[in-house]
């Protein structure tokens, strides 16, 4: 499950912006479908690739490299 604690804003934005990279990235998009086939539901999915979307939006920042959208 989710965790309730903190920003409900920032949670919001976070599972939209999952969503939009899933369906406009295909590095996401498979992430996606992956869970999907494991057996997540759809917003337990977008979780999973929200949470992927933090990590590469912090080793961007930290080490200063460009995203590659291939």
């Amino acid at each position: 499950r989710m965790s309730k604690r903190g920003s409900k804003l920032l949670r919001y934005a976070l599972i939209n912006a999952a969503w939009n990279v899933s369906l406009n990235n295909k590095t996401f998009n498979d992430y996606f479908m992956l869970k999907k086939s494991q057996g997540n539901n759809h917003y337990a999915a977008l979780g999973h690739v929200a949470h992927k979307l933090v990590r590469v939006i912090f080793k961007i920042l930290k080490d200063n490299v460009a995203f590659n959208l291939d």
